[in-house]
């Protein structure tokens, strides 16, 4: 019970610090690829993987064992002679103990190529790892920015909802005064009302981004850890070659395909030894009694031998089993093509989403200034009384989408830039 509480504590006090912690996107990342189970998993599975190719090369050593064993035979035959009495052929009890050793003297190459077959799942499983680990780096980075994006969001929209809160209070006086109607009270009121209802979309979108870096982080349920970040323009630093040469060079899917080809060519060549003969040795030496002269008496020996192996006929299944590796090759550069044409298109359509957000940023940038400026110029003309209020409302709703537009410009700007890098395999933790 008392470790259950101090386990309880530290753990409380774990996720406390991170409550108080205020993370950069590149500490959301390392954090979350120094804790996150799936990460184990895959480490996990290469360490299974080497512990496979053990297995395989334990083929090449001797194999040693002791048996002992004991046996009751009767009725006992037995032989007589006149003047000599009745002999025992053997005893009624048996027994043996010995030590057998057994070891493949020569398989043309099959375990060899056993051991090349596990050795590539190996390189599988740590390519695997690596594709984990750029999975959850990406998704945080994601998951990052759209809190700050809808962080972001909020404030404008409580800054529009206090803009028409004012604008209320103003309009109630001029009604006061004689010179506004209900009216525009009432076309005021909806507009706040409509703007709360967005906050409130944004508020529930932001909440569920929270609690996915919460799981991401491993943080308790309710737990939150505040973050701090900006959406800044910086310039993408890209290798001198072609984008998709880069890509196919670091993409994780691009070598886990090859991988795969490189396994299934192996495991060909490795079923194409399956009609091979093979030469064995095995040596026996123990203790057992039924040995003449006396039957009774434990006494050593020993057997050795050598056996060759040689496949007559198995019902065409080495033929079966050629096809069918022959095809999962076939397949799986199939599949390598397929990702390859994948990775390309990824890279195209990173780089355009990253040119487009660039100009997006240029015009919602423009649009924010003018809309401003509009508020402004509709502010004086009402007060003037020569535009009406739904005329000022749409300059102020207009400023707010503005405002919006400029930081989801800039929110699709960071997006795609990561998504670019994420194309040509780049590795945001290093």
């Amino acid at each position: 019970m008392r470790h259950l509480c101090i386990f309880a504590l530290a753990f409380l006090m774990l996720n406390s610090a991170f409550a108080q912690d205020t993370l950069t996107v590149r500490q959301a990342v390392q954090r979350v690829l120094e804790r996150h189970p799936a990460i184990d998993q895959a480490t996990h599975n290469v360490r299974a993987s080497e512990a496979r190719v053990r297995q395989s090369t334990s083929a090449t050593y001797p194999e040693v064992s002791g048996e002992a064993g004991y046996v009751f035979l009767g009725p006992i035959a037995k032989l007589a002679f006149p003047g000599f009495g009745e002999f025992r052929l053997y005893p009624a009890d048996n027994y043996d103990a010995h030590i057998a050793g057994r070891y493949t003297v020569y398989d043309f190459g099959r375990t060899d190529a056993t051991v090349n077959v596990t050795k590539s799942r190996v390189q599988s499983g740590r390519d695997d790892v690596e594709l984990t680990k750029s999975n959850l780096a990406y998704q945080t980075i994601r998951v990052f920015y759209s809190i700050l994006y809808l962080e972001r969001s909020i404030r404008v929209q409580d800054e529009q909802i206090e803009a028409l809160r004012q604008h209320t209070l103003s309009t109630n006086r001029r009604v006061d005064a004689g010179t506004a109607t209900n009216f525009d009270v009432l076309t005021t009121q909806v507009r706040v009302a409509a703007a709360q209802s967005q906050k409130i979309d944004l508020e529930n979108g932001l909440q569920k981004q929270r609690v996915v870096l919460g799981q991401l982080l491993g943080l308790a349920p309710g737990v939150q850890v505040p973050i701090r970040g900006d959406f800044e323009i910086t310039a993408l630093t890209i290798p001198g070659e072609s984008l998709f040469q880069t890509a196919s060079q670091r993409r994780m899917e691009i070598r886990l395909a090859k991988d795969a080809e490189q396994s299934a060519e192996l495991q060909r060549d490795l079923v194409t030894l399956g009609d091979k003969p093979s030469l064995k040795a095995n040596l026996v030496y123990g203790l057992k009694n039924g040995l003449m002269p006396n039957l009774d008496a434990l006494r050593g020996n020993w057997v050795a031998g050598v056996k060759a192996e040689v496949p007559i006929f198995n019902g065409w299944r080495t033929d079966h089993q050629k096809e069918e590796a022959e095809a999962v090759m076939l397949a799986e550069q199939a599949r390598r093509r397929d990702v390859e044409r994948q990775v390309s298109s990824d890279v195209e359509q990173a780089s355009a989403d990253v040119q487009a957000a660039v100009s997006k940023i240029t015009i919602s940038e423009l649009q924010v200034q003018q809309a401003k400026e509009a508020v402004s110029i509709a502010q004086s003309r009402y007060e003037t009384g020569t535009v009406t209020n739904l005329d000022l409302l749409d300059a102020q709703a207009a400023e707010s989408t503005a405002r919006l537009g400029n930081l989801q410009a800039l929110y699709k700007y960071v997006m795609s830039k990561y998504e670019l890098q994420r194309a040509i395999g780049a590795k945001p933790w290093e």
